[in-house]
């Protein structure tokens, strides 16, 4: 597993010749994706916390310093919200165009129109059922008229549950929350007809839940169209903009997160992913992972004023 701050101080003082690519790949960048529960924010989505959740204003602070340079390096949320809610999101952070609902919605800012563009990706579906695909019948109905949402809850009773509030209004996945094995999930999930996976999205901390009590942490889930992926987002959000991989860092604190790996030049773990018992292992195994010193948005922080000072 390597350390961000480690293997930036050895490629800045020359003493790791492993590190020694990491400032060029920094310069490089253009575009970072960023997930944003657990990674920009904090407990209850707050932006003004450290990694710690007291209060503070540096993941604040790095975003102003980061737009300050918005021609050098374009932010992109990639998380699990909804439309509505990055809309939001953006408009207070300063940011334009995001992937949303795990990699299932690409959405783009025409400021010369002050209109946003849509995209629905459903890999794993074959045409005809996409073109079922309507602004009265989205992904998502598609999916809550399946009939998944049943055999969830009935052969996970207690163990899973919608993660309200963020669970309202989506357009193409269902947000969850719960203890529960996604290979078991999807196996029974293949009973249905049209193509559906439950794929995890990190450890949570809800202040409110009917969970059964565990001392497992609860973790959320995304219920998704097949295939949908962060990381096949970012293929296609990359092909739109004209740029590659090398050109593109990807900062989360879930497996969903560390998965997009291969699609970018360098996936970065904030530190409180480590809370995850099966992500050491996945790092250690992902060669171009590194994990912050720094949790949550002091670790974002970390990551995005390295970028911006090897750009100077």
């Amino acid at each position: 597993m390597k350390c961000f701050e480690t293997e930036l101080k050895g490629a800045i003082t020359g003493s790791s010749a492993d590190s020694s690519e990491l400032l060029d790949m920094l310069r490089n960048v253009k575009v970072l994706y960023t997930d944003i529960d657990g990674t920009v924010l904090g407990k209850r989505g707050c932006l003004l916390v450290d990694g710690n959740n007291k209060p503070s204003i540096n993941t604040a602070t790095a975003i102003v310093e980061a737009n300050l340079r918005a021609s050098e390096l374009s932010i992109v949320p990639c998380t699990g919200r909804s439309v509505t809610q990055l809309i939001e999101i953006s408009r207070l952070f300063g940011w334009n165009d995001f992937i949303g609902e795990a990699g299932a919605v690409r959405s783009y800012w025409h400021a010369d129109q002050g209109t946003r563009e849509n995209a629905y990706d459903t890999p794993g579906w074959d045409v005809a059922t996409r073109k079922l695909i309507a602004n009265d019948n989205t992904p998502l109905d598609m999916i809550n008229t399946s009939g998944a949402m049943d055999i969830l809850f009935d052969a996970f009773p207690g163990q899973i549950e919608f993660h309200w509030p963020w669970n309202v209004n989506r357009q193409a996945t269902n947000v969850l929350r719960g203890r529960v094995c996604p290979s078991e999930a999807n196996a029974l999930l293949t009973d249905i007809s049209l193509p559906i996976t439950l794929i995890e999205n990190g450890v949570i901390a809800p202040s409110a839940h009917s969970l059964i009590d565990s001392d497992e942490p609860i973790r959320a889930y995304h219920l998704t169209p097949t295939g949908v992926t962060k990381g096949h987002a970012i293929r296609a959000d990359l092909a739109r903009r004209g740029i590659t991989k090398k050109q593109a860092i990807m900062i989360g604190d879930g497996m969903a997160d560390l998965e997009c790996g291969p699609e970018v030049a360098a996936i970065v773990m904030v530190q409180n992913a480590l809370r995850s018992p099966t992500m050491e292992a996945s790092l250690t195994a992902t060669p171009n992972a590194y994990v912050t010193r720094g949790a949550q948005g002091d670790g974002w922080a970390e990551l995005t004023r390295a970028i911006l000072a090897a750009k100077q």
